[in-house]
């Protein structure tokens, strides 16, 4: 398994290039606002050819650059059926603090949807790049929010955990869409579930494991 990553724009969201190894196709995840500026140095130094984009969730920060780079490769958005209209309307998942910073980023508070978006079911997978990826549906900090795990003969389990979960904390609840009690019941049955050995890569901030978020994770506690 090949995984390189780059932060992008003023949130500073981690975008992931997924790759059986150097050389070969690629998914690129969470491509968030201006990962254009940095996605193509990438490919290179890497000699990657992306196949598809996969969104952990509809978030601006995590979906800024999907149509940009998916339109201009030519390949799928996979978004979370629930979090699809955030693709072109980006307000409905954010407070109106918001709203200046997407204005003078965007020009506008409404986007193009990309050419290409698979509405992805909960729990679904999906073949890209010779991996498999399965999106594991964890709503709270969205409707839509997922975790995306594959699985590697030498790392085992890998998560990018979007929103969800990060080394120490996890995903607000109190923006639009966001839920508390939803993120509650994720916590405990869907990322609470999670092997031991699983490598997490957040949206947010650096990797972890789930071992170490088990035990020292304030709002996972103990089950």
């Amino acid at each position: 398994m090949f995984i390189a990553s780059f932060i992008t724009g003023p949130f500073q969201t981690n975008c992931y290039l997924l790759a059986r190894e150097q050389g070969s196709e690629c998914v690129i995840v969470d491509p968030g606002m201006g990962a254009e500026e940095f996605l193509g140095d990438a490919l290179r130094t890497h000699h990657l050819v992306p196949v598809a984009i996969a969104v952990t969730h509809g978030h601006i920060d995590h979906i800024g650059s999907a149509r940009q780079v998916g339109d201009e490769y030519g390949i799928p958005v996979l978004c979370p059926r629930d979090d699809r209209h955030l693709l072109s309307d980006p307000m409905a998942g954010l407070s109106d603090f918001a709203r200046p910073l997407i204005e003078q980023w965007y020009g506008s508070t409404t986007l193009r949807e990309p050419e290409q978006v698979v509405d992805v079911e909960p729990f679904s997978h999906h073949q890209f790049a010779n991996l498999d990826l399965e999106f594991l549906h964890a709503p709270g900090h969205t409707p839509g929010c997922s975790m995306i795990r594959t699985i590697d003969a030498e790392f085992g389990p890998i998560v990018m955990s979007g929103d969800v979960v990060f080394a120490g904390s996890i995903g607000r609840t109190d923006m639009p869409g966001g839920d508390p009690a939803q993120m509650s019941h994720s916590l405990s049955d869907v990322v609470w579930s999670l092997d031991d050995s699983t490598y997490v890569l957040p949206g947010h901030g650096g990797p972890t494991t789930m071992a170490n978020e088990r035990l020292t994770n304030p709002f996972l506690g103990r089950r």
